[in-house]
């Protein structure tokens, strides 16, 4: 009993509560005021702090660094990096970006709960100016650390959401409570548990059996980026020393000589000085020239044609191959596309139009997570204020050339199936159920809206659809 007791005591002092309790009241407990979770816990927290911006963290200078020095770095420093290290990475990042977040809408029920989710979205945009800062970084996150982890801010007496906190997946901690992982964070050096506070949620993508933490989209990527640059690197080198022409110069050695102050000649290692101080010396006055300035020189030394610059035309071959080479494995890494990558050159019109679907149908499959999770936070936002009501958040892509082309096709099929149905009616061929149910229908799916379903026809941001009881 002593020691099931000290075991009670020591996980108690460490994690916040005791482990069975906290199992028992897991998620009833009632809102709170303020915030819970820290942006960053690991960081001894001040009055007074003033960050610089990300990539002045020598983003550029990364650039020149070895592959052995990018090999060392933290994972979640490199994957916050390495946007900005290699363009196809960046290209396929900023595209999931634009894409994932087109246009977006809501819809409360019932419709007078309406106004409390208008100003919960007023005070978004007073704050960060457009509620997509906060809808990008939430898709940031999904696409650089594999998670959702945000928190809805209530004000201090918990009867008002103020904000959303988007905070770094990586900062996010689980602690092991028999089958289930607790969500949670250190904080200044101390346990604490978020799982019972139903305004935090980390939900993961693309995360394996029994792993509470998801998966970046990147996560294939740095190993190939790592490569990809130190080919660059090598080939700057190797074009440096061989690709371009070089100045070429002639010593007369014989007039040289004749220029030789008359105490060093004889003194083997004093000529050998004075030609080499004499050759340094043309080397440094030509290299200093402006393009404007000429190069006056004595008879001793000639200037010839630039000379070199003869690289061989399979080594451009076999650097452009290997490019691609990366290229294509660094799209395929970060869940881009050859046509998004823009190496479609060999590509028919059908298969571009098979990667433009494939890729679509991935943002959309992303999306409706994300829909239905702020649909969850935004239900909470009306509980705060004591209102009972159901809010549905959705995406709406523009759709694609032939999907509108399908899609017409589809409805004119739609629309000549009612036709002739209404004929069978008038002849009593089928009785007026059977069309009504055919005619309520079609109409169901005209006005239908679902949660991260495509929506053709967008009706623009902060703009919402209202349902009545």
């Amino acid at each position: 009993m002593n020691l099931q007791r000290s075991f009670k005591t020591f996980n108690k002092r460490i994690f916040g509560r005791d482990p069975r309790a906290a199992a028992r009241s897991r998620n009833t407990r009632a809102l709170a005021g303020g915030r819970v979770s820290m942006q960053d816990p690991h960081r001894q927290q001040t009055m007074y702090h003033v960050a610089p911006p990300e990539r002045s963290r020598s983003v550029w200078q990364l650039k020149n660094w070895t592959e052995e020095e990018l090999m060392r770095l933290p994972v979640d420093q490199f994957m916050k990096v390495v946007t900005s290290i290699s363009p196809e990475v960046n290209k396929a990042y900023t595209d999931f970006l634009r894409n994932a977040n087109e246009s977006w809408g809501y819809q409360v029920t019932p419709k007078g709960a309406t106004p409390i989710i208008d100003d919960f979205f007023a005070r978004l945009e007073e704050k960060h100016h457009d509620p997509d800062v906060l809808i990008d970084r939430v898709f940031a996150g999904i696409y650089k650390a594999g998670a959702i982890f945000w928190e809805l801010e209530l004000n201090e007496t918990g009867d008002m959401a103020m904000d959303i906190a988007v905070l770094d997946p990586y900062v996010a901690r689980f602690n092991r409570m028999g089958n289930d992982w607790h969500l949670g964070q250190w904080q200044n050096g101390k346990w604490v548990s978020l799982q019972d506070d139903p305004t935090v949620m980390y939900v993961p993508f693309n995360a394996g059996p029994n792993e509470p933490f998801g998966r970046s989209m990147l996560e294939a990527a740095p190993l190939d980026v790592i490569r990809m640059l130190g080919v660059m690197h090598d080939f700057r080198r190797v074009l440096e020393s061989q690709g371009w022409a070089r100045s070429d110069f002639t010593v007369d050695t014989e007039k040289l000589k004749d220029f030789m102050p008359a105490e060093i000649i004889g003194d083997v290692e004093a000529e050998d000085q004075f030609i080499q101080d004499f050759l340094n010396g043309i080397n440094e006055t030509y290299s200093k020239l402006r393009p404007n300035e000429g190069y006056g020189h004595l008879d001793i030394v000639t200037v010839n044609t630039p000379k070199g610059g003869q690289m061989q035309t399979s080594f451009f071959g076999l650097v452009d191959g290997l490019m691609r080479l990366y290229d294509r494995r660094v799209g395929r890494a970060t869940g881009s596309t050859p046509i998004k990558q823009g190496s479609n050159e060999h590509v028919a019109e059908s298969h571009a139009q098979e990667q433009r679907k494939d890729y679509r149908v991935n943002i959309s499959s992303i999306q409706s997570t994300v829909a239905g999770v702020f649909s969850t936070l935004l239900g909470f936002v009306l509980r705060a204020e004591g209102r009972q009501g159901k809010v549905m958040f959705y995406f709406e892509n523009t759709p694609d050339p032939m999907d509108v082309k399908n899609q017409a096709e589809a409805e004119g099929v739609k629309i000549d199936n009612l036709k002739k149905l209404k004929e069978l009616q008038d002849m009593e061929g089928i009785d007026d159920m059977t069309y009504q149910d055919a005619v309520e229908k079609y109409k169901s799916e005209k006005t239908k809206h679902s949660a991260g379903m495509r929506v053709f026809g967008g009706m623009g941001k902060l703009q919402h659809r209202d349902t009545d009881l």
